[in-house]
């Protein structure tokens, strides 16, 4: 493997994981390092299939899921917790196939919202399976990849609950017992790898926590050259006395054909505003929250994934 380097961001549901993965992604933009961010479940487009079952449950696909012999599937049914863990498992082993281990080699520090600790916490943790089962399991769909840092955002969930702005998923409504065990799953798990594992009080401001963030992604980025393009802001010098000659001549000569191309400048400058506005908004929807857990509104500004979730907000404006 190339001189990628690996980041996962993990706590409870609203803890402001994805907050400070877009804050980390913007940082190392500015260093010039280039960083590709990405989620699961949903990291993918197979993944996205898989996102809105787990998280939405059979209800999510009631065009495809037949119960009863008819169209209409029931809110209660829900999902075995082996089936809940192997389809987070295929999920992940289409992820890092597909996204992590590619962008690896080329040397990207790679982003991760949620990684394998969250099955290991919710799914062993929550719904009381082996945590050695979810962990070969797991490793067996990754091919081994594990993190350089892990990032735990902690908080309590009774707490971080507080900070969703949007309608709880299945994991979110699973209670407050559950989402304790979630929590104490993670912090077991960073007792064991402190190596990997970075704890950070997630109470704090979104500042103090992204500061704390900061100082050791410098540690783990020291010495990487710059790989964006750098833009040259320095314009070439101008002759002025060839500026001049002739200057108003071609002004005058050239005036309708100015008032035309001012007339396309300005539709030009209109579109791009448009444009800019709306990058604002698609923005604003991935980190605009100082929580949740990467849901819809985490998908990254300009991902080949994010159109595919259009029928879903198009559904939940319904």
């Amino acid at each position: 493997m190339s001189d990628g380097l690996f980041i996962s961001f993990e706590g409870v549901d609203g803890a402001g994981k994805t907050t400070q993965v877009q804050q980390a992604h913007n940082y190392l933009q500015e260093r010039g390092l280039r960083s590709r961010v990405t989620r699961e479940p949903g990291g993918t487009p197979v993944g996205l299939t898989i996102r809105e079952l787990v998280l939405h449950g059979l209800a999510a696909f009631p065009s495809v899921a037949v119960t009863g012999g008819t169209d209409v599937v029931d809110a209660s049914d829900d999902l075995a917790p082996r089936t809940e863990a192997l389809l987070y498992a295929a999920d992940r082993a289409e992820h890092v196939a597909q996204v992590v281990r590619p962008a690896l080699e080329r040397g990207d520090i790679v982003l991760c919202d949620r990684y394998l600790d969250s099955s290991l916490a919710y799914q062993a943790g929550g719904r009381d399976l082996s945590v050695d089962v979810i962990r070969r399991l797991s490793l067996w769909a990754s091919q081994d990849l594990l993190p350089k840092r892990t990032y735990l955002l902690d908080a309590d969930p009774s707490q971080s609950k507080s900070r969703l702005d949007h309608e709880p998923d299945r994991l979110e409504s699973a209670g407050d017992d559950f989402q304790q065990h979630v929590r104490q799953a993670f912090l077991q798990l960073a007792q064991r790898e402190p190596d990997r594992f970075l704890v950070i009080d997630a109470t704090q401001s979104i500042e103090q926590v992204w500061q704390i963030i900061q100082d050791d992604l410098d540690k783990l980025v020291e010495g990487r050259e710059p790989d964006l393009p750098q833009v040259d802001d320095d314009l070439p010098d101008v002759d002025d006395e060839n500026d001049d000659t002739g200057a108003q001549d071609d002004a005058d000569k050239d005036e309708s054909a100015a008032g035309y191309e001012d007339d396309e400048q300005a539709t030009e400058t209109d579109w791009t505003e448009s444009a800019d506005t709306s990058d604002q908004d698609d923005q604003s929807m991935e980190s605009g929250t100082a929580g949740g857990d990467a849901d819809d509104d985490s998908v990254p500004v300009g991902s080949r994934a994010r159109w595919l979730l259009r029928p879903r907000l198009l559904r939940k404006t319904r």
